[in-house]
């Protein structure tokens, strides 16, 4: 199968990190059980132009030292030798280097890497079969399609439900899910 997967808070803590620096900048003491929104900007009180400028300001250093999520480095490297990675992420391409270097720091392989807001399209024209991500809108959008998503569980994501929508709590319950999803496809005959 061809897998197409988010980053931030999927593969990696983006929440610890963000909130690190942001709190840093705006000197209020946020913890990751206070996000309960996608953007975490939003707890701060700012609006577009200021999360703009502390993401800009910040960003290279979010990414270079948010960390992996438990066992997620393990099952990717299980996962690249039985499918297809696609890494989608939303991330400017600003911070390319960065991303493409903190792959290469974790030794982390993959077959492609995307830059998009508009992930649905992107992993039309690439054939993904399956998306893993956190945040609600992309598995909504790629629900609606009737394309499986795993939705890796966060608090901001917990309205979604969709038959086409599984929730993970863990890379074990992701690659669980990956291999259901494949047997599925593989016993009805259906093309994911």
């Amino acid at each position: 199968m061809h897998l197409g997967i988010d980053l931030d808070n999927t593969i990696l803590d983006a929440t610890t990190a963000h909130l690190h620096y942001y709190n840093m900048e705006s000197a209020q003491k946020f913890l990751p059980e206070d996000v309960t929104d996608f953007y975490i900007y939003r707890i701060y009180g700012w609006d577009n132009l200021e999360r703009d400028r502390v993401y800009h300001l910040y960003g290279h250093d979010i990414h270079w030292n948010s960390s992996p999520l438990p066992r997620a480095i393990e099952e990717l490297h299980l996962l690249y030798n039985e499918h297809t990675i696609s890494f989608v992420t939303a991330r400017p391409h600003i911070f390319r280097n960065v991303t493409l270097d903190w792959l290469k720091h974790h030794n982390i392989k993959y077959h492609n890497i995307i830059f998009t807001e508009d992930k649905l399209r992107e992993c039309n024209k690439l054939d993904v079969d399956l998306l893993i991500d956190d945040a609600p809108h992309y598995a909504e959008e790629f629900s609606r399609s009737n394309k499986p998503v795993i939705l890796y569980d966060q608090p901001y994501n917990r309205n979604v439900n969709n038959e086409f929508v599984f929730r993970a709590n863990n890379w074990s319950e992701v690659v669980k899910h990956i291999n259901d999803i494949e047997r599925f496809a593989k016993k009805s005959g259906c093309v994911i």
